[in-house]
């Protein structure tokens, strides 16, 4: 399936004007706070579950991913960075073995998966064809 370049370039333009990264950043803070809230009540249940540690950065990725709207990685990189300082802060809130501070690259690479808005077929294209030089949205 082709897309003209017209098609193509007015979905890129609506991807570029939907991407608001400083509201991607304030949804991030609103998730890293939700987040501590729930290393809070980890932390009064006693135990910590491995799996519960990715909780706190796909709730950053996701309140970033609906608040910010992006699909570029450079404006996402900061959320990963607040997701995987949330981890380390969590890990010595909870008092956990310094093997879990191990798990914070992962918890970077969750909150920067889950920030992603979900792309259609024409973004796609519109997006590589940018890439490689074929198409000037500007």
């Amino acid at each position: 399936m082709r897309f003209t370049n017209e098609e193509m370039i007015a979905a890129l333009q609506e991807l570029n004007a939907k991407q608001k990264p400083v509201q991607g950043l304030l949804g991030a803070f609103i998730g890293a706070f939700v987040g501590f809230v729930f290393y809070l009540f980890i932390s009064q249940m006693g135990a910590a579950i491995i799996i519960m540690l990715a909780v706190p950065p796909a709730s950053i990725g996701l309140f970033a991913r609906f608040t910010g709207q992006m699909y570029s990685l450079k404006y996402r990189l900061p959320v990963g960075a607040i997701g995987a300082l949330l981890h380390i802060f969590g890990c010595y809130m909870l008092g956990l073995t310094p093997l879990t501070y191990i798990l914070t690259p992962v918890a970077f690479i969750i909150a920067v998966t889950l920030s992603k808005v979900k792309l259609e077929r024409v973004h796609i294209w519109a997006i590589s064809q940018e890439e490689i030089g074929k198409l000037n949205a500007k």
